[in-house]
């Protein structure tokens, strides 16, 4: 059930990040009210998955969350259809921000919980990609039959949908540990977790850094057009879905901090490909983000996972989410300023952050069980 109401949710919040872009410049918004959007909701973002997967470790109830999350959003989405004021935007989308940051604590959580705890997060996260998919080729077509207005409609609904089968979410009743079990902030640092947090704000930076003005670049460089765009990205969530079974494989027999550590190391691999003048160099850049992905997110899950009591996990895996969102709110902003200069100087900077972030989690992070 779990798995449904991830593949529906994220196909509707991952088709408004882009449907939203395109009803501002409907509207007449400036490229800086725009950029300042990701901003906004990413700086949101940072702070309600941690809000709420605190909140949610200490109810103990993660299938509350997770349906209320969904409503809640889903309520305010058909908003962008009415809505021809770009800051009236900008607010309603950090409230979504708000609401929506219930539900990634709570879900990952509550996948921890599964069997086989490697299995349940590579369920959750292909989950993601599945939807991530289905978003960039349902987008593609609904475009070409209806107006923005009706397709946010269409993927509000979507979202909502979602609410179903998280009915069915079955969660089991987890005892409390004793109150010295739950010393967060000296485990955090006694094990060196604090670095698995900066590698990964590192990573993200670098990665979202290096997407933000991709089809900008790609069009400028390759003079590929909107729709062979399209298809190069979708080579991103078509590799993860398989990365992420790999990987979760793999980290029953290898300490996952090392998996989380080749993903990163992979990542850092991303923006240089991009730099290469050569039609082949985008796609094997979207096929290693893809890969890269699959290897980070499921060994730095099964990592904290492994670290810590279910009661804990909503915010330790809450913390991951929104060291990622804190990334991926100073990365773009980081590339406008370095492409004002060059595109080279913009994914070396980018790619050389990521593989910082790499050698942070190696050195610091303890591993081991």
């Amino acid at each position: 059930m779990l798995f449904l109401t991830n593949v529906l949710r994220s196909m509707g919040t991952m088709s408004f990040n882009l449907l939203i872009q395109l009803r501002m410049k409907e509207i007449g918004a400036t490229l800086f009210l725009i950029g300042l959007l990701s901003s906004l909701q990413g700086a949101m973002n940072t702070f309600s998955n941690v809000f709420w997967g605190r909140i949610s470790d200490k109810i103990g109830k993660r299938k509350v969350f997770i349906i209320l999350s969904l409503v809640l959003a889903s309520a305010f989405y058909p908003l962008y259809a009415v809505i021809d004021v770009p800051s009236a935007i900008l607010i309603v989308s950090m409230i979504i921000a708000f609401f929506n940051g219930m539900y990634p604590p709570a879900a990952m959580a509550l996948s921890s919980t599964a069997k086989k705890m490697s299995l349940g997060f590579s369920l959750y996260n292909s989950s993601n990609s599945l939807g991530m998919l289905l978003s960039r080729i349902s987008i593609g077509f609904l475009l070409m039959f209806m107006d923005l207005k009706l397709a946010f409609v269409f993927f509000s609904i979507v979202v909502a949908v979602s609410v179903i089968p998280a009915l069915g979410l079955k969660e089991e009743k987890i005892q409390k540990k004793k109150e010295e079990d739950f010393h967060f902030g000296r485990k955090v640092m006694e094990h060196g977790i604090w670095a698995l947090y900066l590698g990964s704000l590192l990573r993200q930076m670098g990665t979202s850094g290096s997407m933000s003005l991709i089809a900008v670049y790609l069009n400028e460089r390759f003079h590929y057009s909107a729709s062979t765009i399209g298809f190069i990205t979708a080579v991103n969530p078509l590799v993860q879905i398989p990365s992420h079974f790999l990987f979760g494989k793999m980290v029953e027999k290898v300490d996952p901090k090392f998996i989380s550590v080749l993903g990163i190391f992979m990542s850092s691999l991303v923006p240089f490909l991009m730099m290469i003048p050569e039609n082949w160099a985008p796609v094997l850049a979207y096929a290693f983000l893809g890969a890269s992905f699959g290897a980070f997110i499921n060994g730095s899950n099964n990592f904290l996972g492994r670290r810590f009591h279910y009661l804990q996990r909503g915010r330790a895996l809450g913390l991951l989410s929104s060291a990622r969102f804190l990334g991926a709110t100073i990365g773009p902003f980081l590339a406008g300023l370095l492409a004002e200069k060059s595109y080279s100087l913009m994914f070396s900077t980018l790619g050389l952050a990521v593989l910082s972030g790499g050698i942070v989690v190696l050195l610091f992070t303890k591993g081991g069980d």
